[in-house]
């Protein structure tokens, strides 16, 4: 259940990064939109790391169950490089708040263009974790000899 908070919370992250581009605004200023930013990605990266902590336990109680590994490896391989590229997002952006440095124009598109591959990521992450649920039934159905 936790994993759809994250999902909410980087797509929330990306559609605030975009306006503030097209504002031709500062990501790093204290200001309402940049802050709604760095409090959604922060806790969408927060959640996403408990998240991956009990999907780690759920993989595990697949495996003993039956389920094939290799699909379940296949979604945390894409959900370990989507939590480390909004980790670095949302580290760069409140360290560049904390210590007043801009992140305006060009530094801005970088980093809502390092949001997008961080949601292009996270689609897929979802996907794939769709299909555990929905097609395998990895730890809901018993295990289809």
């Amino acid at each position: 259940m936790l994993v759809h908070f994250p999902v909410v919370l980087f797509i929330i992250t990306t559609v605030v990064n975009l306006i503030i581009v097209i504002r031709k605004d500062d990501l790093a200023e204290r200001k309402c939109l940049p802050l709604i930013s760095l409090a959604s990605i922060l806790a969408g990266v927060a959640i996403a790391i408990i998240a991956a902590a009990f999907g780690d336990i759920a993989l595990d109680a697949a495996v003993d169950k039956g389920f094939d590994k290799a699909p379940l490896e296949e979604h945390e391989g894409l959900a370990i490089p989507t939590i480390l590229i909004f980790s670095i997002i949302a580290l760069v952006q409140a360290y560049s708040m904390w210590r007043g440095r801009s992140l305006a124009g060009t530094k801005a598109v970088m980093m809502f263009v390092a949001t997008l591959v961080g949601l292009g990521f996270l689609i897929a992450t979802a996907y794939h974790g769709g299909q555990l649920v929905y097609e395998i039934g990895v730890n809901v159905t018993p295990v289809k000899p």
